[in-house]
């Protein structure tokens, strides 16, 4: 059984292959040219500094434009590939048996449904998960050599950080294809599962992206009226920010707005002084600041959160798909 699947989906395994050694290859060489300009342009010290504590700001500057737009494509590649498994390796999968009546023929056999399911499954997604894992590691270990100079400057929270990082992509990886398994077998046509498939899983992984972040315990911080609420600063992902009363309740951001800007004027409409401005908060109900945050230390968590709620969503199309099968004709 495990032969016959092989051969039905070698040129799918050869096309992964082909992936892998191309893109393999691609990021180790344009690794190997971003360490050179580092050197040539002597930025190895930028590498773990800001931009405003680099020695030669200016080098940095021009490498970021010219490398900017070549990092982030490493990034794209990593966060399409889940997609791409769903839509040219799960969607045509069982669509194809089904469509081209093939199925009836691995239905008469001696081995079970069962069998000829998971034996299809293992086949065509182990493969895909091992290049997608290969590639993320090694755009990792690309960005990681750019440092502060690359993508990796905007902390983990970053929408094109945090999609290519620690489990989240494997967790797409395998929603992507048992959504497109599933779609397969109910729509039994080829094409229709590929498209519906695409369209569902950039609906999800939009629809889900905020309901990880509430997963996860976040950090409360609170300062008075005259101090700033720096947790932007450190990479932290902040859920919740604003002003709060003395009674320590949350004041709405249009009504803090219009305090703030009432207190910015002194009686008789001539700006206030710094003294001044701070003294009216507390007296028209704002007297502290707070914010409520993940910290960066903390994207781990995150991130076992997002895969496990794709992960579950993927074994219940997987169990859906094992289901629908087991009734074809």
């Amino acid at each position: 059984m495990i032969w016959v699947s092989w051969r039905r989906q070698r040129a799918q395994l050869i096309t992964l292959l082909g992936l892998l050694v191309v893109g393999a290859g691609a990021i180790i060489l344009l690794r190997s040219n971003m360490i050179g300009t580092i050197a040539s342009s002597q930025l190895a010290q930028c590498v773990t500094q800001d931009l405003q504590q680099c020695p030669a700001p200016e080098a940095a500057k021009a490498f970021q434009e010219q490398w900017s737009t070549t990092l982030s494509l490493g990034q794209a590649l990593i966060i399409g590939i889940p997609a791409l498994i769903g839509v040219f390796i799960g969607a045509p999968l069982f669509a194809r048996e089904l469509e081209q009546g093939t199925h009836v023929l691995a239905f008469t056999q001696s081995v079970s449904r069962t069998r000829w399911m998971v034996s299809k499954l293992v086949i065509a997604l182990v493969p895909a998960l091992i290049v997608l894992i290969v590639l993320q590691s090694l755009v990792s270990w690309w960005l990681s050599a750019a440092g502060t100079l690359g993508p990796r400057k905007n902390g983990s929270f970053s929408a094109l950080n945090f999609g290519i990082e620690h489990a989240s992509p494997v967790g797409y990886a395998l929603f992507a294809f048992a959504l497109g398994t599933f779609l397969g077998v109910v729509s039994r046509r080829t094409l229709v599962a590929m498209t519906a498939g695409l369209g569902a899983f950039i609906v999800a992984r939009f629809a889900l992206s905020g309901l990880v972040n509430r997963l996860i315990g976040a950090e409360r911080l609170e300062v008075t009226a005259d101090r700033q609420v720096r947790v932007h600063e450190n990479g932290s992902l902040v859920l919740d920010e604003g002003w709060l009363d003395a009674a320590g309740r949350p004041v709405a951001d249009d009504k803090a707005s219009a305090l703030v800007q009432a207190c910015k004027s002194a009686p008789g409409g001539t700006p206030n002084t710094q003294e001044g401005f701070l003294a009216c908060l507390p007296q028209h109900g704002l007297a502290k600041r707070y914010a409520s945050f993940i910290p960066e230390s903390q994207a781990w968590q995150v991130h076992l959160a997002d895969a496990a709620i794709f992960g579950g969503l993927a074994v219940l199309l997987l169990a859906g798909t094992a289901w629908v099968l087991r009734r074809q004709n």
